[in-house]
């Protein structure tokens, strides 16, 4: 198993814009001279664009190798073998596609939070963006690094891998790209990130695809992320990730940050996913998944009533009535192993599994109950909206259902200054949360706000809300919410500091 994450925080890259933030000038360290000008060495191009050291006489390199203290230092570090040619031609080609999109409310105000990029991706004028760009908003805009700015409607969204699809009206003809057709990116490719970082205009970054496969700790479960060190900051969720050719390999999404800005650890949703989202989108408007209806988690040896070891598998904790799970035969403390050909390690993976399968296949299930194996066949069913699925497992696990999202309640920004994540079993491990407490985590606070003048900070853990406890984001939104209506000019919040112990601070709604 995987070292728990250190304390960090993973941040939506177009949340939070603010008028308040400053520039922050990082402090420069004298480069080291390991060759002036005019030792440079010259280079030749080669057929794939890449371009190595031209080769010349070795003999006054073995004259030097002979004698080393007549070498010059400079000469003792490693040669390059290979160097990027310029990239202005492609960053110029595929720039133009690349839009950034404004979210306002009804009356005009914009709203930061819902500020980040996006991409043209056809001749139809189709728009990809994640998903928290534009939540919430009451309208959408599209601008283009010349100016040109239409409005946007939305064809469809999908929250659960963080993608949005919008169109624009216009008789000029645009420019747009494509999604990469090949094989799926490799660890070491080049990339290019493109996008708005921090309202200031279109910006540019190179980098490389340093792993594939990622998890993230605050995410769903139906996206295999890349990590890319290409520089991505807040703004630019919902840019392209561009390879050299100029495809799309990658939607940008969020950074892991224990600063606030990139320390070089993005997160890109991968071309395979975001162009299966998109068609999806584009025809009826949301994604069709697949839904057993039994609330899961990590299988877990328990030892005088406390969590113990971890144990391969997705332990059913709860079932919806009527749904595929009870119909067929499973049940509570069953831990699922298998479904299809896909072994199950945990809770994230199963529940992946069934996502990914269509409503009305047949799932072949492996599961164990009080240490024996079954296999069972499963009738997939399609899996409800997610307000519904909250209700389901609220009403399962005996709880009140959530109270229902009306629309004019959706046109109310519910930012307070303080952006906060769920926190997994993983993180919470990290940053030391007792297994009995629930709780959000404050992954950011906006410069210069009230909630910021009032003792909020990054790293502390939101417990309670006027006495009541918060047990995840979409609780908080909801307490906010609530708030702003019954037009409460602050909260009590209850909140673990980053040093630990208890303290109640009244945060500004």
């Amino acid at each position: 198993m995987r070292a728990p994450l250190k304390a960090a925080r993973l941040l939506m890259a177009g949340l939070a814009l603010t008028v308040f933030a400053a520039p922050v000038l990082a402090q420069t360290t004298p480069a080291i001279d390991i060759r002036r000008p005019d030792q440079a060495q010259p280079y030749t191009p080669l057929r794939n664009g890449a371009a190595v050291p031209q080769v010349q006489d070795p003999a006054p390199q073995r004259a030097l190798s002979q004698n080393p203290q007549a070498q010059p230092q400079q000469n003792m570090m490693m040669t390059p073998i290979a160097a990027l040619p310029s990239i202005a031609n492609l960053v110029e080609r595929v720039s133009q596609s690349t839009v950034n999109i404004i979210v306002t409310t009804s009356n005009g105000e914009m709203l930061s939070e819902g500020q980040g990029s996006g991409f043209v991706i056809s001749p139809q004028r189709e728009v990809v963006t994640n998903y928290h760009v534009i939540e919430g908003g009451e309208t959408i805009e599209i601008e283009f690094n010349d100016g040109r700015r239409y409005p946007a409607r939305t064809l469809g969204t999908d929250e659960e891998t963080d993608l949005a699809l919008l169109t624009f009206d216009t008789n000029e003809t645009v420019p747009y790209v494509q999604f990469h057709q090949g094989t799926r990116s490799r660890i070491g490719d080049w990339v290019v990130a493109i996008g708005n970082p921090f309202g200031i205009g279109q910006s540019t970054s190179l980098g490389v695809i340093s792993a594939i496969g990622r998890k993230r700790v605050d995410s769903g479960s139906y996206v295999d992320y890349i990590q890319t060190d290409a520089t991505i900051n807040r703004g630019n969720s919902g840019g392209p990730l561009f390879n050299l050719n100029g495809d799309v390999v990658g939607v940008n999404s969020a950074i892991y940050s224990p600063t606030g800005a990139s320390v070089g650890i993005a997160f890109v949703i991968p071309h395979e996913t975001a162009a299966s989202v998109v068609t999806a989108l584009r025809s009826e408007g949301r994604v069709r998944r697949g839904y057993l209806g039994a609330g899961l988690r990590d299988a877990v040896f328990e030892m005088d009533g406390r969590p113990g070891i971890l144990k391969s598998g997705a332990l059913v904790n709860n079932l919806v009535p009527g749904s595929p799970a009870q119909t067929y035969g499973l049940e509570i403390d069953d831990i699922i192993l298998r479904i299809n050909d896909y072994p199950v390690r945990n809770s994230v993976e199963a529940t992946r599994a069934i996502g990914l399968l269509a409503p009305g296949d047949v799932a072949n299930i492996i599961y164990e109950r009080l240490e024996k194996t079954y296999e069972i066949k499963v009738s997939i069913g399609e899996r409800p909206e997610k307000a519904d699925v909250e209700r389901d497992a609220a009403l399962s696990r005996g709880l009140p259902p959530p109270a229902p999202k009306s629309e004019p309640h959706a046109r109310i920004s519910i930012n307070t200054g303080v952006h906060v994540l769920d926190i997994s079993a993983e993180f919470r491990t990290a940053i030391g949360m007792r297994s009995d407490q629930v709780g959000v985590y404050v992954e950011s606070v906006d410069p210069g706000s009230e909630a910021e003048m009032a003792g909020f900070k990054i790293g502390q853990v939101l417990l309670e809300a006027d006495g009541m406890p918060i047990a995840e984001v979409d609780k908080w939104r909801s307490m906010v919410l609530n708030a702003k209506l019954d037009k409460k000019s602050s909260m009590k919040i209850k909140l673990r500091p980053k040093d630990g112990g208890e303290k109640i601070l009244d945060l500004p709604t």
